[in-house]
């Protein structure tokens, strides 16, 4: 170790060789050598005195005093340095290197100060730093363990839900299973019934169509005039109510009730039915007498339409001057309406005791003229529609007779 390391012990690494001694001993080597050439240089050129070698000899110890002092005064700030910066290297930031003066040396310790405050703020700055990153570091473990809990719960309970939504659509799904097929049995029990049901229905149209014929037939025997009159007056009226797109239901009764339109005449007389000329004023008024005994016949029948009302009304007329009860416009059934256009229609066209057959012309002519006085506009267009068109006529076997 060195002198100058072991006089200043806090001095250690490269900057122990800059001790003061070191520094010192060259300013002292420099004043010998100086002196001693001084001193050679002197007694060369003159032959010395006893008190010029006295004074030469004070002055040669006053000059190391000097340089003793100087060398003291030029190491004093450069040790004081040395030391701040080895604390300062140690990690003691709060070290300053201590201001002797205003010449170089306290500029350059105030400049190193400087620096040194600029490394302690930078550092401090740096220490908090990394402070706030590694609470936020400790915050963000928290919350990432806290995360991971919550995650490692929640797909424990997705798992746990998604077994009993399994168990649940299991479930569900044999119970849909049965229902299904209990559905599917009821399905094809309700069919068979809705067949049983239909196949009955259709026998009970068929018995009720074939009680009206009867029924028809029966005025037909008693009047032999009004063969095939009712169920042509039928066929018309229904085809009329098709071509104005009436519905089903209107249409099924407006043909069950033209089968028997006419069949309160068999309550008069056959001498009046059949009589060859034209009726006396009473007679007449028993005829019209006909839709009321219609009506009362089958008023109380329990049938799905407006029947015996439709029989009722199928002589009134929209300007009010028809029989039994003069009804205007809207009072009038549309199916009476309809009934009333083709009665008029094959009652002109066929053969009557008290005069001939008039033929089709004749019948369209007169809906034609009564057309939104007497009869429907809507019924009389699509009545001469369907003859016009082709779409429409009467039965061949009975048309040679009716219309010759």
């Amino acid at each position: 170790m060195s002198r100058s390391t072991q006089e200043n012990p806090n001095l250690s690494g490269p900057l122990a060789n800059l001790g003061p001694r070191r520094i010192r001993t060259k300013l002292f080597l420099l004043f010998g050598i100086l002196m001693a050439c001084y001193l050679g240089l002197f007694l060369t050129l003159s032959k010395p005195s006893g008190a010029i070698l006295l004074a030469a000899l004070i002055a040669l110890i006053l000059g190391g005093l000097l340089v003793h002092l100087i060398g003291g005064m030029v190491t004093r700030p450069l040790v004081q340095m040395t030391r701040t910066a080895e604390r300062l290297a140690n990690g003691d930031l709060t070290q300053r290197a201590r201001i002797y003066g205003r010449d170089e040396a306290g500029l350059l310790a105030r400049t190193f100060n400087a620096m040194v405050d600029g490394l302690e703020k930078t550092f401090r700055d740096l220490e908090r730093r990394n402070r706030f990153l590694a609470d936020d570091a400790a915050k963000r473990a928290v919350q990432l363990d806290k995360d991971s809990a919550e995650r490692v719960r929640i797909e424990r309970e997705l798992r746990l839900a998604r077994i009993e939504i399994d168990h649940l659509v299991d479930k569900r799904t044999a119970e849909l299973s049965r229902a299904n097929d209990e559905l599917h049995g009821k399905v094809l029990e309700t069919r068979r019934s809705e067949d049983y049901l239909q196949s009955t229905l259709d026998r009970l149209e068929r018995s009720l169509e074939g009680t009206f014929r009867a029924m028809s037939m029966t005025l037909e025997l008693k009047d032999p005039y009004m063969a095939g009159h009712q169920h042509r007056v039928s066929s018309l009226a229904v085809a009329i109510a098709q071509e104005m797109n009436l519905a089903w239901e209107k249409i099924e009764g407006l043909r069950f009730a033209g089968i028997i339109h006419d069949i309160g005449k068999i309550a008069a007389p056959v001498e009046i039915m059949t009589k060859p000329c034209r009726l006396t004023k009473t007679e007449f008024q028993l005829i019209k007498e006909h839709p009321r005994v219609g009506y009362e016949m089958i008023k109380n029948i329990a049938f799905p339409w407006p029947l015996a009302h439709i029989i009722l009304q199928h002589h009134e007329r929209l300007d009010g001057s028809g029989y039994p009860e003069g009804l205007v416009g809207d009072a009038i059934l549309p199916e009476a309406r309809i009934l009333a256009v083709a009665d008029v229609v094959e009652a002109v066209c066929a053969l009557r005791p008290y005069r001939p057959a008039l033929g089709l012309e004749k019948g369209l002519e007169e809906i034609r003229k009564g057309r939104g006085i007497r009869y429907d506009t809507r019924v009389v267009d699509a009545c001469i529609k369907l003859f016009r068109d082709g779409r429409f006529s009467f039965k061949k076997e009975t048309e040679a007779a009716l219309c010759q």
